[in-house]
């Protein structure tokens, strides 16, 4: 149920939106004509005018576009990022349809250098006011305004998940009332009142107001699910379904539309579109950087590598990284030559006796790896990842160990959470694919520099080795 202040701030959303779209113009009408900043070539700047036309539009199609996209839904739990995301693409759209109507409107089209500087600063304001009206809001509910009134549905696993997210996060103005439950009824549980049992659902919200509830049925409820929805489509509530994904042990989730129909996918890589080209970017600049800092120290090992035994410098060998796709990862050589044909033995690497006395501290020191940044220009790796395995292991692993395939869904790297953690070499498979996808769930940039930080201090030095 749509409450009647959230129409009241719907209504000042807009009202702002219209503000900022037409300062916007003046703003970049006034810096392009009137400051001498950019040369103009006529004796006398055109008036206001000039641009009426096109802010009269870009009104119309700001309320027109910005209402068809979703822009003035509740925004409670929702980050700012993905807003901003959202409000561009919004005026992206705006713009174009402005700049080909516009066009035909004008015996004499609007500069370009106006246009160009209304799609570079319209949006910064856009962005900066949402965010502003974010921070208010956030102050106000965390004083205990603004808040809408809670009741969950459950209190298993999920529900308790959900009532700490709401607890922990106090600006998103939820307050929890109370738990519906089978169990503990008329006791409280986590601090919460518990009322019950859950199929007097539709009573209990009845007798006891909230303006929303949260359903958190754990485990294999589908049914009862059915049955407290039906229940609830008779009271004036705003009712939100909290999906049981915690049972199924994946990476993040994504919520699809096809048609009509909503679709969780649970193998969303954190990894992929803008997020894989900025991943990319930041690979290449720092590998560049890395190799051109350690291009001397690189050649000192690959001259000690070389005199010290005969053999290449380099080895070579089938890894799989994104996908499972396999590539060839290259090292400085630590092994005498044709060292795979004999046998190996299982035990500390350190007393394996194919490692050649070079080798040993090379791989004491992981300085071995170094040569996989040329790997990570390539594009097979990354700099920050699950370290890649041999194919025959990959599809051994793939059918011994569970969610082992899902590290597969981000590229390998040359170091990654589990080694800063001191998982590597012959070290706990198990504890390594925990971190793994822990790392995958988690990724950010951020970590990613943070994960480097940590290499540089505790982790190139291997005990396994």
């Amino acid at each position: 149920m749509i409450k009647e202040h959230s129409q009241i701030v719907v209504f000042l959303m807009g009202a702002f939106d219209l503000a900022i779209t037409a300062a916007a113009w003046l703003l970049c009408f006034y810096v392009r004509f009137y400051t001498g900043w950019f040369p103009y070539k006529e004796p006398v700047p055109p008036t206001l005018s000039y641009v009426a036309d096109v802010i009269v539009i870009s009104l119309l199609l700001t309320m027109l576009v910005f209402s068809r996209l979703g822009m003035y839904r509740p925004r409670r739990i929702q980050k700012l990022a993905t807003e901003s995301l959202e409000i561009i693409r919004a005026c992206l759209i705006v713009w174009v349809i402005t700049v080909v109507v516009g066009h035909f409107l004008h015996s004499a089209p609007v500069s370009r250098k106006l246009q160009g500087m209304f799609l570079l600063v319209w949006p910064i304001m856009l962005i900066a006011s949402r965010g502003t009206a974010r921070l208010g809001l956030r102050f106000v509910r965390r004083r205990g305004r603004n808040t809408r009134s809670v009741a969950i549905v459950g209190s298993g696993r999920l529900g308790q998940k959900l009532l700490h997210t709401l607890s922990s996060q106090p600006w998103t103005g939820y307050e929890t009332r109370y738990f519906v439950a089978d169990r503990q009824v008329g006791e409280k549980f986590l601090g919460v009142p518990v009322r019950g049992p859950i199929e007097k659902v539709d009573e209990i919200v009845r007798a006891n107001p909230v303006d929303a509830v949260f359903v958190a049925i754990s485990g294999n409820g589908g049914k009862r699910l059915s049955e407290v929805l039906g229940k609830l489509s008779t009271e004036m509530v705003d009712v939100n379904v909290v999906p049981d994904l915690l049972s199924y042990h994946f990476l993040r989730h994504r919520v699809q539309q096809i048609g009509s129909l909503p679709v969780v996918n649970l193998t969303h890589s954190p990894q992929s579109g803008w997020n894989a080209a900025t991943k990319r970017v930041f690979d290449v600049v720092f590998s560049l950087a890395a190799m051109i800092v350690l291009s001397l120290p690189m050649l000192i090992i690959a001259a000690a590598v070389k005199l010290s035994s005969r053999g290449a410098v380099f080895y070579k060998q089938r890894r799989a990284s994104l996908g499972g796709q396999e590539f060839s990862i290259i090292k400085f050589r630590s092994m005498v030559p044709n060292a795979e044909s004999i046998h190996d033995v299982l035990g500390p690497a350190s007393n394996d006796p194919r490692i050649t006395p070079i080798g040993k501290i090379l791989r004491k020191l992981s300085l071995d790896e170094l040569p996989q940044l040329i790997n990570v220009l390539k594009g097979d790796m990354s700099l920050v990842g699950p370290r890649p395995e041999r194919p025959e292991f990959v599809r051994r692993f793939s059918r011994q160990i569970p969610r082992y395939m899902l590290r597969h869904h981000v590229k390998a790297g040359i170091t990654g959470w589990a080694q800063v953690n001191g998982y590597r070499g012959r070290s706990s498979l198990q504890k390594r694919i925990q971190y793994d996808l822990d790392y995958v769930n988690r990724w950010t940039l951020g970590f990613d520099l943070w994960i480097l930080l940590l290499t540089v201090f505790r982790g190139f030095y291997n005990p396994h080795d």
